[in-house]
Order: structure tokens, then sequence, then C-alpha cells
């Protein structure tokens, strides 16, 4: 009889353990080259499988094999993968909150503080911005940010009317003000398009983090990047997940899943970086003009960025129907002060990451966030 317990007892435990493990597939439009997946997932992936005693496993589709950028969205809710990439600018109707960061990517070209101060803001101290991602069956659980964008082009930009009159390829958001009052045309094309673009003339323009110069090969078809205070792209998601996968997940291992975001956001993060470095330390041997921080244009950048936040109250209320952005907008900026600072002190990854699961990712409770 004992032993009849015995076996029972250990077929229940094994049916219990097989029951909680989950393979997690991951849709992506970017090729695994991609900072977010050779830096972000190969981080986070591993370190979930282990804390989780291999509960908790994943499976890529990348390169847009399951689901397109426009479309992710729209697919993750629907069930088609359990989590994603997502770039936020591809969704305002949608997430007419979440557009608020992307309204405000000129204020700093910190990446890791960006990083940090999206991811706070939105899970701490915006709570309509995760009632939309709720509205879309989708858990938001941190955004990672680009290297700061620049200007690449055929010919010197010194200041702002230089480029007046030209088309200039753009991200959205500040970006397409800034370019709109400098009087040139906003061109709205993929970064897999712009080669082709910069080479025909469909653009004169390039704004893109100075990596697409080796990624993209832009030093081929460009002369000259003028780097500046343009800001990061900072409305990317790094691992949103479809809601019902989320909550099918013990609380147990919805703890691994916060507690490991944290280090994955800061590695793809500093792999931007580097690859930006990387090309601008390049950039000269494949006969680019280097401009760095031209000081008119500076200015001019900054008379605009001391302007831009009424218009981004004004667009959130007219555009998107947000009528409390200017106080969620304060909470922004006093989450990047605060992650400026952080990052000043020169913490090490390992230390920035530590520091992030404790001031943001503990304060989440696996039993009801995304639930």
């Amino acid at each position: 009889m004992k032993k009849t317990i015995t076996a029972a007892i250990l077929a229940l435990a094994a049916s219990t353990a097989s029951a909680a493990a989950i393979e997690l597939t991951v849709s992506s439009w970017v090729a695994p080259s991609h900072p977010t997946i050779f830096a972000g997932y190969e981080t986070y992936f591993p370190a979930v499988a282990e804390a989780s005693k291999g509960d908790v496993t994943f499976k890529l589709v990348s390169g847009g094999a399951l689901l397109g950028g426009k479309e992710t969205l729209t697919g993750l809710g629907d069930g088609v993968a359990d989590a994603s990439v997502l770039a936020l600018t591809y969704n305002p109707a949608q997430l007419p909150t979440s557009q608020l960061v992307a309204e405000l990517a000129m204020l700093s070209g910190n990446s890791l503080a960006v990083a940090a101060a999206v991811t706070e803001f939105t899970l701490l101290n915006c709570a309509p911005c995760i009632a939309e991602f709720s509205r879309q069956n989708v858990v938001y659980t941190g955004s990672y940010a680009t290297a700061p964008y620049a200007l690449i082009s055929k010919s010197e930009i010194g200041k702002t009317a230089d480029i007046a009159g030209k088309r200039v390829r753009s991200p959205g958001g500040a970006w397409d003000r800034w370019i709109g009052e400098a009087g040139a045309t906003v061109v709205h094309t993929s970064s897999s398009e712009m080669y082709e673009a910069l080479d025909k003339g469909v653009i004169d323009v390039a704004m893109q983090p100075a990596a697409s110069l080796k990624t993209h090969s832009l030093w081929d078809v460009a002369d000259t990047i003028t780097l500046g205070s343009f800001g990061v792209y900072n409305s990317g998601p790094l691992l949103a997940f479809n809601k019902d996968s989320w909550a099918e997940l013990t609380p147990e291992n919805r703890r691994v899943m916060l507690d490991k975001m944290a280090e994955a956001i800061v590695a793809t993060t500093k792999a931007y970086v580097a690859q930006n470095e990387e090309a601008k330390a390049e950039a000269a041997d494949h006969g680019m003009k280097v401009l760095d921080k031209p000081e008119a244009l500076e200015a001019e950048i900054a008379s605009f960025n001391s302007q831009d936040v009424s218009a981004i109250v004004t667009k959130a209320k007219d555009v998107y129907g947000v009528d409390d952005a200017q106080s969620l907008i304060e909470s922004y900026q006093a989450a990047l002060a605060k992650w400026e600072e952080i990052t000043a002190s020169g913490l090490s990854d390992e230390a920035l990451a530590e520091r992030m699961k404790t001031e943001i990712f503990d304060k989440l409770s696996e039993t009801e966030y995304g639930l």
C-alpha cells in the first residue's frame, strides 16, 4: 500500500511538472543580426530557462516569417505568437497614450537612461498606457532604446537651414515636427529601404543611428554624417506578451520573467550603442565626413525642444484624445532626469540592471500584473 501511494505521488509530481512547462513562440520581423535578438533575446531566453528550471523555454521565429512590424500588435493580441518585439509608433490608434514617449524622443541621447525611464514610466506611472495594452490583449514588460540618431546625407548639415527643401527619412513623432519646421519634407520609409532611397535620390537625408553606415552600408551612398542631439528611438518594448499566454504561466514563472527583463534591456541597448561607436570609428575610413554636434545646429535643436512640449500636449489631446498629457509628460521627464543621474554615476551593466530590477520590476506583483 505504501509503495502504491509513493508511486502515485511521483506520477502526480511528474504530471504537474509537465503541465507547468511551456514553450513560448516569439515573433520578430528583424534578422538574427539585430541587437534585440543577438543581445536581448540571447541574454533573456537562457536566463529565464535556467531560473525557471526549464519550465519556460522559447522558440524564435525571426525575419518577419510569422508577423511583420505593422501587424505584430494585432497578431500578438490574437495569439498568433506568444510574445514579440513591438514598435509602438506603428500603432498610434490602438496605443494613443503610449505615443507620448515617442513624441518626447529628442529630449535625450542617453540610451540607457531613456530605456530605464520609459520602462519605469510605463510600468509604474502610466496606468492609461498599461490599460491600452490590456485592451489589445497584450502585456507590456519593458522597453529598450536605440543608439542616438544622426543625419546621414550627401551634403554637409551644420544648421537646420541646410536641410530646407530636402527630403528627409524620418522615424516619426518629434522628428517629423523638427524636419517640418526646418522647411524639409518628411519621408517615411523603412530602414531596409534607406540604401536604395539615398542611392536613387528618393531621399536626400536619412535620419538613423550612425550604426546604419555599417549595418545598412549607407557609407556607400552618402558622404556626410552629422552627429547631434537628435535623441533615440524609445518606443520599442523588447518583449510584449499575449495576455492569455502570460496568464498560463505560474506566478513563480511570471516572477522569473519580470526579474530577468532588466538585464536583457540593458544588453540590447548596450549592443545598439556598441554598434554605433564601431561605425563612427570606421566612418572616416570609408570616406565619410563626420560633423560632431555643430554649434549652430545644437542651439537650434535646444530651442526646438524647449518649445515642443506644448505642441506635444496639443497633439496628444487633439489627435490622440489624451487629456492629462501634461502631467504624464512631467512624470516621464522626472523619470528621465532620475535615470540620467543614475547612469552618470558609472554603474556597471550588471549594477544598472540590478538597480532597474529593484526600482521597477520588484514593484510589480506576479499574482496581479498583466492578469
